[in-house]
């Protein structure tokens, strides 16, 4: 399961200026303890976005006398169908709670099983950014999928106040026998990065969530 850790903690201390009347878009809720975290401290109105089911399932109970959260069973990506989501090779399934974390619409995501997938409905970003005329925070943790709507999210950033995301392929990141975490997002990460620290947005508007 997600666990806030104190960086988060801090970040939601230090940045966000959010209020009842804030708009939240949680892109990868898991079970929405980020969620959770937001509502109870600022009581904005948050959008979470989860394709694993069961969490689904998990956040509807959780939050079900929270009129201001909503709960949508889909993923986000550059496109709108259907997909798979993959499990941790270790994982049995999509209730497995010791990996349900790390799922991913990505095959090239490290210790994936793709024989272990289950089928999940997909929302195209410029459809989910259209819907919205004012967004102040979105928050990303989708497991790579993060690279496919990037670009859309920062072609929109004249109405997003901040973004905060868990981005995967950091060469700096975690090592693993002596590599980096996730190295087929490396190209990824470093053109969004490059893209971002362009236009004057990286620490400023986007913030990396390690």
């Amino acid at each position: 399961m997600n666990t806030i850790d104190i960086k988060t903690l801090n970040f939601f201390d230090e940045y966000l200026l959010l209020n009842k009347k804030s708009v939240v878009l949680d892109i990868g809720a898991n079970i929405g303890d980020v969620t959770n975290l937001i509502h109870n401290k600022y009581n904005c109105n948050i959008y979470a976005y989860e394709p694993n089911v069961v969490c689904c399932n998990y956040m509807n109970k959780r939050f079900v006398n929270k009129n201001k959260i909503r709960i949508n069973n889909c993923a986000v990506s550059d496109f709108n169908g259907n997909d798979y989501l993959y499990f941790h090779r270790n994982s049995k399934g999509n209730n497995d709670i010791k990996y349900i974390q790390g799922a991913t619409l990505r095959k090239e995501k490290d210790n994936i099983d793709t024989n272990k997938k289950v089928e999940v409905k997909i929302i195209d970003i410029k459809d989910l950014l259209g819907s919205f005329d004012k967004i102040n925070l979105i928050k990303i943790d989708i497991e790579g999928s993060e690279y496919n709507i990037l670009p859309e999210i920062i072609k929109n950033r004249k109405k997003i106040d901040i973004v905060l995301c868990e981005m995967h392929g950091n060469p700096a990141g975690k090592k693993i026998n002596g590599q980096h975490k996730n190295k087929n997002f490396t190209n990824e990460y470093n053109f969004i990065v490059n893209e971002l620290k362009k236009l004057g947005l990286y620490n400023n508007w986007f913030y990396e969530w390690h």
